[in-house]
């Protein structure tokens, strides 16, 4: 899993200042929430992964946000149809599960909804180390600590993930054998990576904890910056292009 990153200074997404990111985010969401087309849909998805590419975000790191995402979106493109067939054309039935043509068209929906709602939210992940992120947050009228404990919380979800395949691998070498299992018994076989897991988590907020509180967190004390964040004139120029280009989808979605 993939979490924020500062290796792309360069990049001009990079640049970009924070809370130009958080506004694409809500506005990308927001059209995605309102937007019943599927074209639409696919439109802004194939954009999003435009913007990431073209903003600098590494193609393995889009690929790895997909294989994370890949099971969720499965399991809503193959449920969704099935709890919820509507009226439309039946395809197939067996007892009283129907699958219509309606029903696949909305699993589609939300399936692409999720997915490029994911992708809009690791456009700013992925491109704003978590200092500027804090920073931007503050500036927008959260409180520090608020917004240090997002800033972590998106930091670490990262790392859990690599914690947890590093755990699997260790566990796999020592004789830890799924392949022949079936799904329960190899949901049971995963309790002890998960207990393994806990115990990790717990142990790295401890030091997260002494870290924090070695650097003066949570004093009440003015809070100084070395490298403050201010908007640019690329910021007000993306800002306003962001702005034109959302209205006019959101227009189209009201006359469609």
């Amino acid at each position: 899993m993939m979490y924020p990153s500062t290796q792309r200074p360069t990049s001009w997404l990079y640049r970009l200042d924070p809370r130009v990111k958080l506004a694409f985010v809500i506005l990308a969401i927001g059209l995605l929430l309102v937007a019943p087309q599927v074209p639409l849909l696919i439109a802004v998805l194939i954009g999003i992964h435009i913007l990431m590419l073209w903003g600098g975000v590494p193609l393995g790191e889009v690929l790895s946000i997909w294989r994370a995402l890949a099971p969720v979106v499965l399991f809503v493109l193959i449920l969704q149809p099935l709890l919820r067939p509507g009226d439309g054309v039946v395809i197939g039935q067996i007892g009283p599960i129907r699958l219509t043509t309606s029903g696949l068209e909305l699993g589609l929906r939300y399936g692409l909804r999720i997915t490029a709602a994911a992708f809009a939210v690791m456009v700013l992940i992925a491109s704003t180390p978590i200092p500027r992120l804090v920073r931007g947050l503050e500036k927008l009228g959260l409180p520090y600590p608020l917004g240090m404990t997002i800033g972590l919380a998106v930091h670490y979800m990262g790392m859990l993930g690599d914690l947890y395949s590093t755990i699997s691998e260790a566990q796999q070498a020592r004789g830890w054998d799924l392949s022949e299992r079936g799904v329960f018994k190899r949901a049971r076989a995963a309790v002890p990576t998960l207990i393994a897991i806990i115990i990790a988590s717990l142990r790295l907020s401890d030091s997260l904890a002494i870290g924090l509180a070695a650097r003066g967190f949570g004093l009440d004390r003015p809070r100084t910056h070395r490298r403050d964040i201010a908007m640019t004139r690329l910021d007000w120029l993306a800002l306003v292009a962001m702005l034109a280009g959302f209205a006019a989808l959101y227009l189209q979605t009201i006359l469609l």
